[in-house]
């Protein structure tokens, strides 16, 4: 990982006797004692508003601009329109202290390659543990992970291209998207993980499992888009652009509905919620819950999976009606979903059978 340069600063010279100010390879005396050390401040800012770059006028070069400078314009113009804002902060948080000094012209192949190994070491996290007590744990980022976030670096620097902030494109090498994994609950398990896991994870969990809506969704639903009379979810709010992370609305099963019932009785502003308040996330509550109840490779996301999952494999619905009530693209339920239907090649099976 590149080694940050250290901002210019005051250091007092004993051989001199005097502050100088150091700005990495190099030293400019002040003139001042010890005793001055008000005067070697004032001597300092103004060193630092000489160095202040002036603002740019135009396309700048990829080496007259840095990443920081990008990813802060991207955060800036795009954040407050952007559904999966939460997703944006994150990955310009992870992104920032690898990539933030660095100019443009840095980002090529061989770096997005040193930046996905430095990723990937494990770094210790402080968490609040099911007993309340404060402990620190190793987390490594997934490739996945990683190709979000520099999918996020590209989106900037796209944008910044399009700005004309940058003179030409940069490409960013994104780590191999792999195979999807097929990781969907049964039934059982759904159970296991139900009776585990605390109230406001479970009733994430049967709004997932009914919907097959993403953790975002689910999360930011509030009770004035809930229409228990007509029975329907509105997981976009009035106005909202629609994104490839689709929410749409949907019909509640009879089931759902009648929990959504109980649950309006003691309403907050969001559905999910913990002691009144809204939550942001819900993948620690899924990990600990899957912890107890002993299951394996538990995400949010395998909630949405699941619930796709079943509708295919019960071979009552079209692939146009899965993809209109998940919200979800025809060709995505194809690709991931379908090989799960009894209807499977079923044409394509009588065609080869016939004689």
């Amino acid at each position: 990982m590149p080694r940050h340069r250290k901002p210019a600063r005051l250091y007092f010279r004993d051989d001199e006797r005097q502050w100088v100010i150091r700005d990495g390879a190099t030293q400019k005396r002040t003139g001042y004692s010890r005793g001055q050390r008000q005067e070697a401040e004032n001597a300092l800012a103004e060193y630092l508003a000489s160095r202040r770059p002036q603002e740019r006028v135009g396309p700048a070069n990829p080496w007259e601009l840095t990443v920081g400078e990008v990813l802060a314009k991207y955060a800036d113009d795009k954040g407050g329109g952007m559904a999966s804002v939460k997703t944006l902060i994150y990955s310009i948080q992870a992104l920032t202290p690898f990539w933030a000094d660095l100019t443009c012209d840095a980002v090529k192949g061989s770096t997005c390659d040193r930046y996905l190994r430095a990723r990937a070491k494990p770094r210790k996290i402080t968490e609040t543990s099911k007993t309340g007590k404060t402990i620190i744990v190793e987390r490594t980022a997934s490739g996945p992970t990683v190709r979000r976030e520099l999918g996020v670096l590209q989106a900037a620097l796209n944008y910044a291209h399009k700005e004309g902030l940058l003179v030409h494109p940069i490409a960013v090498k994104l780590p191999d998207a792999g195979e999807a994994r097929d990781r969907w609950l049964t039934l059982s398990e759904v159970a296991k993980l139900i009776r585990n896991a605390e109230p406001h994870i479970r009733r994430f969990i049967l709004i997932s499992i009914y919907t097959g809506r993403r953790a975002s969704a689910v999360l930011d639903l509030i009770w004035t888009r809930v229409d228990l009379d007509a029975g329907k979810i509105r997981f976009r709010a009035e106005g909202e652009a629609e994104t490839n992370k689709r929410r749409g609305h949907v019909s509640m099963p009879r089931q759902l509905k009648a929990h959504m019932k109980r649950w309006s009785k003691t309403r907050c502003t969001h559905v999910v919620s913990y002691r009144g308040a809204p939550v942001a996330s819900v993948k620690t509550g899924i990990r600990r819950a899957a912890e107890r109840a002993g299951l394996k490779d538990v995400t949010p996301h395998v909630l949405k999976h699941t619930a796709i999952t079943w509708a295919i494999m019960r071979g009552q619905i079209t692939v146009e009606d899965a993809a209109e009530y998940f919200d979800t693209s025809p060709e995505t339920i194809r690709k991931h979903y379908w090989h799960h239907s009894p209807n499977h090649q079923e044409r394509a099976k009588a065609t080869m059978e016939r004689k």
